[in-house]
């Protein structure tokens, strides 16, 4: 049996390749001499391919077959990458299990001119690959709510979801390490609270300016000022705030052109290529957009490119000034 898992999902890979070493070895699963893990980034290993093709055609005195574990197989070697694929175009009988972070269908070229499209392919036609992404931004809090229920046996108040959320993003293998320390110091609570959130939960994920853009749509201002002091209390660049404020602002401005033409938002959101439920429910821009109207946004925007100019050449020379200027634009 030959596994591939493919993505950044680290903690539903990590429960797939317990689930695997349960199925191959059952009882033995801990044991040393049942399972072997190379990681492909161990230096003190001349040949990775060379490891993993030994260790499956051998037989240890202590158990019948040998279960092998790849991790990091991104950074195999393009040498170790050519042997593998020569070695999985036996059909060889083993079991072994690969886990990448990215591993790409279509041909890419390795440093040395390798090609690693060969490598899916052999993959593919000798085993079985299931890719593991992360869950995207807005379903985290449906996740959290999930893994809380079925994998700790607790509840969690939607308040703490929420922080969890927007204090680790969606790096799901964090999120459950965390969760798991709140219980670990309150084996006795049975729901999670926002106050054990907050008190044991550090934010720990690097703030993005766009997240300015939802409070800026609406026009709320309170919401507007809160956001915009987390990002520059989190050393969010000037520059990348005002250039994102900026390009939405154009991008509300389209949205509004397009409704006046008369089209609806389902066709706008085809014309941008993007998502039509975030496009008009989750974050609805067709309502954001009408919040402004044309004239207020051209105000804006060309306001927008002066403080562009102001802060490159250091008129813009403190943070309250800032932040005064920006918080002008959403109370009017």
């Amino acid at each position: 049996m030959i596994l591939t898992l493919i993505g950044a999902d680290d903690f539903a890979k990590d429960e797939r390749i317990n689930g695997f070493l349960e199925k191959t070895l059952g009882e033995r699963k801990n044991d040393p001499f049942a399972r072997k893990i190379i990681f492909a980034t161990d230096s003190n290993i001349p040949s990775v391919a060379e490891e993993i093709i030994e260790t499956c055609s051998s037989v240890s005195m202590f158990a019948p077959e040998q279960t092998v574990i790849l991790r990091k197989a991104d950074a195999l070697k393009a040498a170790d990458t050519a042997a593998l694929v020569s070695w999985l175009s036996t059909k060889p009988e083993c079991s072994l299990l690969f886990e990448f972070e990215k591993l790409a269908a279509r041909a890419s070229k390795k440093t040395d001119g390798e090609s690693t499209s060969g490598l899916y392919s052999a993959l593919k036609a000798a085993g079985t690959i299931e890719k593991y992404d992360l869950p995207k931004p807005w379903e985290m809090e449906k996740w959290i709510s999930n893994y809380v229920l079925t994998h700790l046996g607790k509840r969690i108040d939607p308040a703490a979801v929420r922080y969890v959320s927007e204090a680790l993003g969606s790096d799901s293998a964090l999120i459950a390490a965390e969760l798991q320390k709140i219980l670990l110091f309150a084996p006795e609570t049975k729901s999670i609270t926002y106050e054990q959130a907050k008190t044991m939960i550090v934010p720990q994920r690097d703030i993005q300016a766009h997240e300015i853009r939802d409070s800026f749509g609406n026009r709320d201002a309170k919401a507007f000022t809160r956001k915009l002091r987390e990002l520059l209390d989190n050393n969010t660049e000037e520059v990348s705030l005002v250039s994102s404020l900026f390009h939405f602002s154009v991008r509300l401005m389209h949205i509004c052109s397009m409704l006046e033409q008369g089209l609806a938002p389902k066709e706008i959101a085809e014309k941008f290529g993007t998502n039509e439920w975030l496009f008009c429910t989750k974050t609805n821009e067709p309502r954001m957009a009408k919040n402004w109207g044309k004239p207020l946004l051209c105000r804006v925007i060309k306001r927008l490119g002066e403080l562009d100019y102001e802060i490159k050449t250091g008129k813009c020379e403190s943070r309250m000034s800032l932040e005064l200027s920006l918080a002008a634009l959403v109370v009017r």
